[in-house]
């Protein structure tokens, strides 16, 4: 007999069969030609052969020299902040964790980020947080589901998606992300983003971004042996990020928040290929962190988002 999960994976594997090419791949290919504008140029001769110009209409690539440095508008249109409301003031919302848009309804997060109980705001297009009037849309949020793996007492399986109660609408600072579907990876410079702790020890009000380092597995074995939510190790469906030569980090507040690449030159979209999932000491050394692999939860992703 076939468990609910186990169907879902298997509707999502036969979809990708029938159709030739994973539903995320193919929702990737959508969001990138929303970000291209065409023009045709004609040059004046008897018999020209008309030349068609791509050009992205978005911001400039990340620049991997830049160190923790702030993110520009629309630079990581897919970037979320989740809000839990204020006990102090109930008229303002909490943004402790962050996250990825990924589709027009789903966001994609941390599992952990719900010890505190359910959030009630999903925030898009935020670039700073002192200013109410830039770009930015709260959404609410209908549902959220955790990876059926995942348990609250260790740091395995660390990967949650948010439901939004309506279709999110897409423009130049709000966009979904693509997700990293393989297990191969031919990239080891990365960059985190977040509103998390900074050098300060506070969070921080601008949108951080930090070029990261892929590092051996075996790195964060030894950084986390013997500590109680790492029981079995570092797991395949981790990966362990921290910076080669400088003390560079994601911290708390950047949980749930993407790892990213842009794979194509003067690109718009970003792939993510890992969520922000637990460390041990912000910034100091190589202290490496680890991150939720996506590309090992993309059946169970794709059972949820593109169900239909």
């Amino acid at each position: 007999m076939i468990t609910c999960l186990r169907a879902a994976a298997f509707f999502a594997l036969c979809l990708t069969l029938v159709q030739g090419q994973r539903i995320s791949k193919r929702k990737c290919s959508e969001f990138r030609e929303q970000t291209i504008q065409r023009a045709q140029f004609i040059y004046l001769l008897p018999k020209p052969d008309p030349i068609l110009l791509e050009v992205f209409n978005c911001s400039k690539t990340v620049n991997l020299i830049i160190n923790g440095e702030d993110a520009k508008p629309g630079e990581f249109p897919h970037q979320a902040l989740i809000g839990w409301r204020s006990e102090k003031d109930p008229g303002k919302h909490n943004f402790i964790c962050g996250g990825s848009l990924i589709s027009e309804r789903y966001v994609l997060t941390a599992a952990h980020c719900f010890i505190p109980g359910r959030p009630q705001i999903v925030r898009l297009g935020e670039i700073d947080l002192t200013n109410d009037n830039d770009n930015q849309d709260d959404y609410e949020i209908e549902d959220y589901i955790l990876h059926p793996q995942y348990k609250f007492a260790a740091s395995y399986h660390d990967i949650a998606l948010i439901k939004l109660a309506e279709d999110v609408t897409f423009s130049f600072f709000v966009r979904p992300a693509c997700l990293w579907d393989t297990l191969a990876m031919n990239v080891t410079k990365v960059v985190a983003t977040g509103f998390g702790f900074t050098e300060e020890l506070k969070m921080s009000e601008i949108l951080q971004k930090v070029p990261l380092d892929i590092f051996n597995k075996d790195e964060c074995v030894q950084q986390y042996a013997g500590q109680r939510k790492f029981k079995q190790g570092i797991i395949d469906q981790q990966l362990c990020i921290g910076s080669e030569h400088e003390e560079r980090d994601t911290c708390q507040g950047d949980s749930g928040g993407p790892v990213q690449i842009i794979t194509e030159t003067n690109g718009c979209i970003h792939h993510v290929l890992a969520v922000t999932s637990a460390g041990s000491f912000c910034g100091i050394g190589r202290s490496p962190a680890v991150y939720t692999r996506v590309s090992s939860y993309i059946d169970w992703i794709e059972s949820i988002v593109w169900k239909k």
